[in-house]
């Protein structure tokens, strides 16, 4: 399974459904530029609901995405990660690098 990308309405917005691993490095990479380029733009917001999975390789993406954000003043946000995400997100301490909403 793959990666699959929604721009959301909400500007700043994508929603990532499916296996978030290496083979969607490049999409998700394609996707996030834009949004850390855009000037107008304070949050980035990862709508993680839709996803089964996700690999160590992931991590390292969010944790790029993270470092391109901050170099441009923005904050990303992780929302509403699945039960089985949310486990792994708080055991390598993400918490304590994003913002991590749950329940809308």
């Amino acid at each position: 399974m793959n990666l699959t990308i929604h721009k959301n309405p909400k500007p700043g917005s994508l929603r990532l459904e499916g296996e978030f691993s290496f083979p969607s490095h490049q999409a998700f990479q394609d996707a996030t530029q834009e949004l850390v380029d855009d000037p107008d733009l304070r949050e980035i917001s990862l709508d993680l609901s839709g996803l089964s999975g996700l690999d160590s390789s992931a991590l390292g993406m969010l944790l790029s995405l993270r470092e391109k954000a901050e170099a441009r003043q923005k904050q990303v946000i992780l929302l509403n990660p699945p039960n089985h995400i949310a486990r792994l997100l708080r055991s390598v301490s993400f918490g304590k690098l994003f913002q991590i909403r749950t329940g809308g």
